[in-house]
């Protein structure tokens, strides 16, 4: 009785393709903020408020007398609100992938996890940065207004700490906590629900546990994201207690979360 050898199995060899290119996967994961409904009203929102807010400010300047101003006023309220705004980008650009269930496309078209996930930090950090830059940009024309309506009432005053340093950092440092935040719980309304408690209300919390338990006053500091990231706005610390506190409270809320964040997402099964 003549046996045949069973056929070969059908093999697929990827070992010569080449890699899609990391800026393409930024390009995509760029698009990804403003091709959904959710996305672009987001980003219109945050463009609209930066502007709305400041051309408030301007207009309330021009109808009152007596009032001074400076190129850093025009800064000062849409920074923090900023910093609240800002961070939903990443939580949407992280979590849609799992709540709507396109994980599973992205990762077979990319199998490496991890460089999915770095372009979505690139993108992250990049709208964060054009948030600062229109920020800035639309207080230059509202100072330039006021100074031609009101040039005695008007002073270009500039705080270059602020400027180069204190808002680039906390607006990044927010954002990149919003990212660690949503890479931990991969679902945009808890993510948003935590970010938001985190930011607000554990200053409130752990106040009311310092009243209450003078010894841990002296953790407060060191517990403290908040308070910690809006001392950044006047540069960097200035002593090793201070960096000490800012180092802590960033492993707490950022590094540790992410850490667990990422194990979760390398190893999650896609379904």
């Amino acid at each position: 009785m003549n046996s045949t050898a069973a056929p070969a199995a059908p093999t697929l060899d990827i070992s010569g393709t080449r890699p899609i290119p990391f800026w393409r996967l930024v390009l995509v994961e760029l698009r990804k903020t403003y091709d959904t409904r959710a996305g672009f009203w987001l980003l219109f929102t945050i463009a609209l408020l930066i502007s709305l807010l400041q051309v408030v400010q301007l207009v309330a300047f021009l109808v009152q007398d007596f009032v001074f101003t400076t190129f850093t006023d025009f800064t000062g309220n849409v920074w923090l609100v900023s910093l609240v705004l800002v961070p939903m980008l990443p939580i949407l650009l992280v979590t849609t992938e799992w709540t709507q269930r396109t994980a599973t496309v992205t990762f077979a078209i990319e199998p490496v996890r991890i460089r999915v996930i770095l372009a979505k930090l690139a993108v992250a950090v990049l709208l964060a940065l054009a948030a600062v830059v229109l920020m800035f940009v639309v207080a230059t024309v509202c100072t330039a207004i006021a100074d031609l309506a009101k040039p005695e009432l008007t002073e270009w005053r500039v705080e270059k700490e602020f400027l180069f340093v204190g808002a680039p950092l906390t607006v990044l440092t927010t954002t990149v906590f919003g990212f660690a935040v949503a890479c931990l719980l991969l679902n945009t309304p808890a993510a948003i629900v935590l970010f938001l408690i985190t930011w607000y209300a554990s200053v409130g919390i752990f106040a009311a546990v310092a009243a209450l338990i003078p010894a841990f006053a002296d953790v407060f500091p060191w517990v403290t994201l908040q308070v910690n990231v809006l001392l950044l706005a006047d540069g960097a610390p200035s002593d090793a207690e201070e960096w000490g506190h800012l180092l802590v409270s960033l492993g707490l809320w950022i590094v540790l979360p992410l850490a667990v964040g990422l194990w979760r997402i390398l190893n999650a099964e896609v379904k």
